[in-house]
């Protein structure tokens, strides 16, 4: 096992056998470090996984102590490069995947606050189109009169509509016999529509299908409206479908679906593939599709949509540009079929009302600008740039090791490690050599991975991308050399 599981499960060993009583108060992480002459991230790895399994708990300033509460049931460690597709039982537990991911680069930013950051997974600043978003509010403010701010509908504004359509066309994307919804976030209109699953399907459980790995804040929020999950296995192309049709045999009756550039592993889909998910969705016409395409007008493939095919009844195409333009570009739309469209302006309205009509009036004034496609085909090529550099550097220096690495789109480098290296060394590795990842265990369904690392390339310039692969090279390289582990009690 690992430096951080060897130093949990001692821990376990002792509560379990009455040498760390109920209450009792363990050692601060720098203490524990120190006398174990291990970095301070593996003992907070160690803690964290203790505290997850509901062995340990405790508040900043106050310290961290034993629990007398039984341990969590979080089902079997996930083994192999992907993890099966049996879903998760109902978390009894507060969401945990983002504040980890947050509380980890936060930690590691004021460690190290010089080192290369490639923590984060937003966009990269420099990238933002600010000068065309300043314009569009200009142009947005001289334009508005007063039916432009009184109460309205659910549906996109005309101009919005009109400037959008041509756009998904030419990425491939149906839109004849479509409504358009405009929401505020793509996470708005993913929680609309699996309100109307559930409505649809009042006696069915509340679970819903979603890629593993995959984004750790949807997760969260899936799990905090009483959903549970079951994952979806990844490939070069997207969900399986053999793993699609197992999720929806486990009972779905909403899948979660990204076309292009899954956050975190980068990949997408090929229109074949989405041909193959459509062809598994007919047998399943219980379950509603939900597809978040959140770095279009900026990724390199053009898959199409399930709006084309079998399941297109029952899809919500969700389309966001907060990767692209901005994310404070507050404003989302849906694509949904007559049977959906009721449903959907029904949710919608009745959760927050509409969509500011000035908002949408400022996209449509971004999505004029004479400048909006050099500036797309520049942030398309820096990332293109970027990822190809890392993934050279990296392929060549962990050739031979067993690492499997991914990120073909988007702004991620997922990072596979060799057998017997732990993420939590390399995260540790690598921040003290100069460069900040995160672990990959956030990005599953349950805890328990830790040979997983997400790379993010959007916080760090051009010129930075080789430095920093070589400095993530070396620190999985570097490996584990783990010894006896005896913990001080």
């Amino acid at each position: 096992m690992t430096r951080h599981e060897a130093i949990a499960t001692s821990i376990e060993r002792a509560i379990e056998t009455g040498t760390l009583l109920h209450g009792a108060r363990l050692p601060t992480v720098r203490a524990l470090s120190r006398a174990l002459d291990v970095s301070p991230s593996t003992v907070v790895a160690a803690y964290g996984q203790l505290r997850l399994r509901g062995r340990i708990a405790g508040t900043v300033g106050r310290g961290t102590y034993v629990q007398s509460l039984p341990a969590i049931d979080n089902g079997a460690a996930l083994h192999g490069d992907f993890p099966d597709w049996t879903h998760a039982p109902p978390q009894s537990r507060a969401p945990w995947r983002r504040r980890t991911v947050l509380t980890s680069a936060n930690r590691l930013l004021s460690m190290y606050p010089h080192a290369l950051d490639c923590t984060r997974g937003k966009p990269d600043t420099s990238l933002i189109l600010a000068d065309i978003v300043r314009r569009a509010q200009r142009r947005a403010a001289e334009d508005t009169q007063p039916d432009a701010l009184q109460y309205a509908g659910p549906l996109a504004i005309p101009e919005l509509r009109d400037l959008l359509v041509p756009r998904l066309v030419a990425d491939g994307i149906p839109v004849n016999d479509t409504s358009m919804i405009a929401g505020n976030s793509a996470q708005q209109l993913m929680v609309m529509s699996l309100s109307i699953a559930a409505r649809l399907m009042p006696d069915r459980p509340r679970i819903v299908a979603v890629e593993e790995p995959g984004y750790q804040t949807v997760f969260d929020a899936f799990e905090y409206l009483g959903f549970q999950l079951v994952g979806m296995r990844l490939d070069e192309q997207g969900v399986t479908p053999e793993s699609l049709d197992a999720a929806l045999s486990a009972g779905a009756i909403a899948v979660l679906f990204t076309p292009r550039a899954v956050n975190p592993v980068g990949v997408s889909w090929t229109p074949e593939r989405r041909k193959a998910l459509s062809d598994v969705l007919k047998d399943h016409p219980h379950a509603i599709a939900i597809e978040d395409d959140q770095f279009a007008d900026i990724a390199l493939t053009h898959p199409g949509s399930l709006l084309d095919g079998e399941a297109a009844h029952r899809t919500v195409y969700i389309r966001t540009f907060a990767k692209s333009i901005a994310p404070d570009i507050r404003t989302a739309v849906a694509l949904v079929r007559p049977r959906l469209t009721a449903m959907l302006g029904e949710a919608k309205s009745l959760l927050d009302g509409w969509t500011s009509l000035h908002s949408q009036n400022t996209l449509a004034y971004v999505l004029r600008d004479p400048e909006l496609e050099e500036a797309f085909n520049r942030s398309r090529t820096a990332y293109r740039l970027r990822r190809d550099a890392i993934l050279g550097v990296l392929g060549e220096r962990l050739k031979g090791t067993g690492a499997k690495l991914s990120g073909s789109d988007g702004l991620n480098i997922w990072i596979c490690l060799p057998f017997g290296v732990a993420a939590s060394d390399v995260v540790d590795h690598a921040a003290r050599a100069g460069v900040l990842l995160v672990s990959g265990e956030p990005f599953y369904i349950r805890p328990g991975h830790n040979d997983m690392i997400r790379m993010s390339i959007s916080g760090i310039h051009d010129d930075q991308a080789i430095q920093a692969a070589n400095l993530v090279a070396d620190a999985i390289l570097t490996g584990n050399h783990r010894g006896q582990i005896s913990i001080p009690l």
